[in-house]
Protein backbone atom coordinates (compact mmCIF):
# COMPACT_ATOMS: atom_id res chain seq x y z
CA UNK A 1 0.00 0.00 0.00
CA UNK A 2 1.56 3.57 -1.28
CA UNK A 3 -0.92 5.74 0.22
CA UNK A 4 -3.10 5.20 3.39
CA UNK A 5 -6.27 7.66 2.24
CA UNK A 6 -8.49 9.72 4.86
CA UNK A 7 -11.56 11.62 4.88
CA UNK A 8 -12.13 14.31 3.36
CA UNK A 9 -12.71 17.29 5.79
CA UNK A 10 -14.05 20.56 5.14
CA UNK A 11 -10.85 22.99 4.98
CA UNK A 12 -11.48 27.03 5.92
CA UNK A 13 -11.70 29.27 3.25
CA UNK A 14 -8.99 32.01 3.32
CA UNK A 15 -9.58 34.91 1.57
CA UNK A 16 -7.17 37.85 0.67
CA UNK A 17 -8.47 40.05 -2.20
CA UNK A 18 -9.96 43.38 -1.29
CA UNK A 19 -12.49 44.41 -3.26
CA UNK A 20 -14.34 47.31 -3.83
CA UNK A 21 -18.08 46.44 -5.14
CA UNK A 22 -20.50 49.74 -6.88
CA UNK A 23 -24.28 48.55 -6.17
CA UNK A 24 -26.86 49.81 -8.74
CA UNK A 25 -30.43 48.94 -8.45
CA UNK A 26 -31.69 47.49 -11.39
CA UNK A 27 -34.68 50.18 -12.47
CA UNK A 28 -33.37 53.06 -10.00
CA UNK A 29 -31.70 55.69 -11.82
CA UNK A 30 -29.72 58.49 -9.76
CA UNK A 31 -28.04 61.46 -11.45
CA UNK A 32 -24.85 63.10 -9.99
CA UNK A 33 -23.99 66.50 -9.94
CA UNK A 34 -20.33 67.45 -10.99
CA UNK A 35 -19.33 67.94 -7.36
CA UNK A 36 -20.57 64.31 -6.41
CA UNK A 37 -18.86 62.98 -9.11
CA UNK A 38 -15.89 64.54 -8.27
CA UNK A 39 -15.75 63.37 -4.71
CA UNK A 40 -16.67 59.79 -5.74
CA UNK A 41 -14.24 59.78 -7.56
CA UNK A 42 -11.51 61.28 -5.43
CA UNK A 43 -12.75 58.69 -2.50
CA UNK A 44 -12.68 56.02 -5.11
CA UNK A 45 -9.10 56.60 -6.03
CA UNK A 46 -7.97 56.91 -2.06
CA UNK A 47 -9.09 53.64 -1.28
CA UNK A 48 -6.97 51.92 -4.10
CA UNK A 49 -4.26 53.53 -2.85
CA UNK A 50 -4.28 52.81 0.40
CA UNK A 51 -5.39 49.40 -0.32
CA UNK A 52 -1.94 49.29 -2.73
CA UNK A 53 0.20 50.99 0.26
CA UNK A 54 -0.92 48.29 2.49
CA UNK A 55 -0.24 45.61 0.53
CA UNK A 56 2.91 46.63 -0.73
CA UNK A 57 4.02 46.89 2.91
CA UNK A 58 2.65 43.22 4.01
CA UNK A 59 4.85 41.94 1.13
CA UNK A 60 7.71 43.68 2.54
CA UNK A 61 7.38 42.33 6.24
CA UNK A 62 7.46 38.74 4.44
CA UNK A 63 10.41 38.99 2.85
CA UNK A 64 12.39 40.98 5.31
CA UNK A 65 15.54 39.10 7.13
CA UNK A 66 17.77 36.51 6.14
CA UNK A 67 15.42 33.58 7.39
CA UNK A 68 12.46 33.38 7.18
CA UNK A 69 8.78 31.35 8.86
CA UNK A 70 6.51 29.07 7.29
CA UNK A 71 3.02 30.25 5.88
CA UNK A 72 1.81 27.81 8.11
CA UNK A 73 3.27 27.31 11.32
CA UNK A 74 1.85 24.84 14.37
CA UNK A 75 2.68 23.36 17.56
CA UNK A 76 3.68 19.85 18.15
CA UNK A 77 5.39 18.05 21.25
CA UNK A 78 8.85 16.70 20.69
CA UNK A 79 9.68 13.55 20.87
CA UNK A 80 13.08 13.30 20.16
CA UNK A 81 16.62 14.22 18.07
CA UNK A 82 16.15 18.37 18.17
CA UNK A 83 18.76 20.08 19.22
CA UNK A 84 18.07 22.29 22.27
CA UNK A 85 14.85 20.62 23.38
CA UNK A 86 14.02 17.77 26.13
CA UNK A 87 11.79 15.38 25.20
CA UNK A 88 7.70 16.03 26.13
CA UNK A 89 9.15 19.73 25.38
CA UNK A 90 6.42 22.23 23.60
CA UNK A 91 7.54 24.20 20.51
CA UNK A 92 7.05 25.65 17.21
CA UNK A 93 7.31 24.25 13.66
CA UNK A 94 8.86 27.93 12.48
CA UNK A 95 11.60 27.49 14.99
CA UNK A 96 13.09 24.78 12.96
CA UNK A 97 13.88 27.55 10.19
CA UNK A 98 16.00 29.55 12.56
CA UNK A 99 19.14 28.13 11.18
CA UNK A 100 17.92 29.02 7.34
CA UNK A 101 18.08 25.34 6.14
CA UNK A 102 15.47 23.80 4.04
CA UNK A 103 12.73 21.68 5.82
CA UNK A 104 11.19 18.23 5.01
CA UNK A 105 8.33 17.93 7.03
CA UNK A 106 7.14 14.24 7.00
CA UNK A 107 3.06 13.69 8.81
CA UNK A 108 3.87 9.98 9.75
CA UNK A 109 1.79 7.79 12.23
CA UNK A 110 2.89 4.19 14.06
CA UNK A 111 0.25 2.20 12.41
CA UNK A 112 0.60 3.38 8.97
CA UNK A 113 2.47 0.63 6.99
CA UNK A 114 3.47 2.74 3.83
CA UNK A 115 5.10 5.14 6.78
CA UNK A 116 7.12 2.43 8.56
CA UNK A 117 8.76 1.21 4.65
CA UNK A 118 9.65 5.01 4.30
CA UNK A 119 11.33 6.22 7.40
CA UNK A 120 14.45 4.20 7.46
CA UNK A 121 15.14 5.65 3.58
CA UNK A 122 14.76 8.92 5.83
CA UNK A 123 16.78 8.12 8.33
CA UNK A 124 19.89 7.07 6.03
CA UNK A 125 19.18 10.52 4.24
CA UNK A 126 18.87 12.11 7.54
CA UNK A 127 22.36 11.18 8.17
CA UNK A 128 24.13 11.23 5.14
CA UNK A 129 23.42 15.28 4.82
CA UNK A 130 23.19 16.39 8.29
CA UNK A 131 24.33 19.63 8.18
CA UNK A 132 22.29 20.54 4.67
CA UNK A 133 18.65 20.22 5.48
CA UNK A 134 16.52 19.68 8.68
CA UNK A 135 13.92 16.37 8.29
CA UNK A 136 11.37 16.63 11.40
CA UNK A 137 8.58 13.60 11.45
CA UNK A 138 5.62 14.51 12.79
CA UNK A 139 3.46 11.78 14.20
CA UNK A 140 -0.15 12.45 13.95
CA UNK A 141 -1.86 9.22 14.17
CA UNK A 142 -4.47 10.26 16.84
CA UNK A 143 -5.98 12.84 14.10
CA UNK A 144 -6.02 9.95 11.75
CA UNK A 145 -7.24 7.31 13.17
CA UNK A 146 -3.40 5.48 12.27
CA UNK A 147 -2.10 4.75 16.27
CA UNK A 148 -1.71 5.91 19.63
CA UNK A 149 1.16 8.14 21.15
CA UNK A 150 2.74 5.16 22.25
CA UNK A 151 2.35 3.14 19.23
CA UNK A 152 4.42 5.89 17.29
CA UNK A 153 7.38 5.27 19.88
CA UNK A 154 7.54 1.34 19.51
CA UNK A 155 7.73 1.98 15.90
CA UNK A 156 10.75 4.71 16.54
CA UNK A 157 12.55 2.21 18.62
CA UNK A 158 11.60 -0.61 16.43
CA UNK A 159 13.33 0.79 13.58
CA UNK A 160 15.97 2.57 15.56
CA UNK A 161 14.91 6.40 14.19
CA UNK A 162 16.91 8.87 15.47
CA UNK A 163 15.94 12.19 13.20
CA UNK A 164 13.87 14.66 15.03
CA UNK A 165 10.75 13.65 15.24
CA UNK A 166 7.40 14.71 17.44
CA UNK A 167 3.41 15.09 17.73
CA UNK A 168 0.89 17.51 16.96
CA UNK A 169 -1.01 19.04 19.18
CA UNK A 170 -4.06 19.47 17.33
CA UNK A 171 -5.37 18.64 13.24
CA UNK A 172 -4.43 22.07 12.37
CA UNK A 173 -1.40 21.03 10.66
CA UNK A 174 -3.24 18.40 8.56
CA UNK A 175 -6.10 21.31 7.37
CA UNK A 176 -3.41 23.71 6.79
CA UNK A 177 -1.13 21.49 5.12
CA UNK A 178 -4.00 19.52 2.33
CA UNK A 179 -2.98 16.24 4.36
CA UNK A 180 -5.48 13.95 3.06
CA UNK A 181 -3.60 10.68 2.81
CA UNK A 182 -0.60 9.03 4.86
CA UNK A 183 2.56 9.56 4.40
CA UNK A 184 2.84 13.10 3.21
CA UNK A 185 5.79 14.93 3.23
CA UNK A 186 6.66 18.62 2.28
CA UNK A 187 9.56 19.71 0.96
CA UNK A 188 10.21 23.43 2.29
CA UNK A 189 13.25 25.96 1.36
CA UNK A 190 15.16 27.63 4.36
CA UNK A 191 12.35 30.82 3.96
CA UNK A 192 9.30 28.63 4.57
CA UNK A 193 8.02 28.39 1.20
CA UNK A 194 6.58 24.85 0.08
CA UNK A 195 8.16 23.58 -3.04
CA UNK A 196 7.02 20.56 -3.42
CA UNK A 197 4.35 18.41 -1.36
CA UNK A 198 3.98 14.19 -1.86
CA UNK A 199 1.19 12.20 -0.49
CA UNK A 200 2.20 8.34 -0.38
CA UNK A 201 5.26 6.77 -0.33
CA UNK A 202 8.55 7.77 -1.49
CA UNK A 203 11.02 5.54 -2.55
CA UNK A 204 14.83 6.15 -1.64
CA UNK A 205 15.71 7.28 -5.24
CA UNK A 206 12.98 9.43 -5.93
CA UNK A 207 13.70 10.79 -1.95
CA UNK A 208 17.32 11.70 -2.83
CA UNK A 209 16.86 13.50 -5.97
CA UNK A 210 13.75 15.66 -4.54
CA UNK A 211 16.58 16.19 -1.76
CA UNK A 212 19.38 17.48 -3.49
CA UNK A 213 17.37 19.70 -5.61
CA UNK A 214 16.30 21.27 -2.84
CA UNK A 215 19.35 21.85 -1.06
Amino acid sequence: MAQVPLGQRDSPVRHGNHGIFIIMKRGHHQMFQPQQSRRLITLVSTMVIFLLVLAACGDDSESSGGTGEPEHDFAFVAYQGIDGAEPDEEMMFSELFADGRPVVLNFWAGQCPPCRAEMPHFQQLADEFEDEFTLIGIDVGVFTGLGTEQNALDLLDELNITYPTGRALDRDALMDYGVTGMPTTVFMSGSGEIVEKRIGLILEDEMREKLEDLI
